[in-house]
């Protein structure tokens, strides 16, 4: 996989939020046990002050916070979904920011190298709509290979 310019970086998580019409969306390297954000994209209808509380919060996570679902993602290989209506209410984790959001879910899609490894992780927040949990990782999944040839 590939490192990409930060701004072309930056440009291809706008381009894909838009895309899936997501309240936001982001893109974490796996380094470690940590997940490091590379970008961070809100759409303008999410106020301010929630887009920068998260983008400060999820700067580096750590792999032991299995109750997020970019985590989840990274560890499993496999894509993660949250659901807001499947949180509870004391909920610190995927829950709390779907809420803050005004999302209903969000759906976060492992990257994996040529041999397979998670390398990084791309999730999107979205409100209701009408695409299934399958087509928005697939469209994912399709933005991202013209993003990297080893993706």
């Amino acid at each position: 996989m590939t490192h990409l310019p930060d701004e072309e970086v930056r440009q291809n998580v706008a381009t894909l939020r838009l895309d899936l019409g997501a309240r936001a969306a982001g893109y974490w390297w796996l380094a470690g046990n940590w997940l490091e954000q590379i970008s961070f994209v809100a759409s303008p209808a999410l106020r301010e002050e929630v887009a920068q509380r998260f983008a400060e919060a999820t700067r580096s996570i750590p792999t032991s916070k299995l109750e997020l679902g970019i985590v989840r993602a990274a560890l499993t290989g496999v894509p993660a979904i949250s659901r807001v209506d499947q949180q509870g209410p004391d909920d610190t984790g995927s829950g709390y920011w779907l809420h803050a959001f005004d999302a209903t879910r969000s759906v976060a899609v492992p990257l994996h190298d040529l041999k397979g490894k998670v390398r990084a992780v791309i999730v999107v927040a979205l409100a209701e709509n009408d695409l299934d949990d399958e087509t928005v990782v697939e469209q994912i999944l399709a933005a991202v290979r013209n993003w990297s040839p080893l993706v």
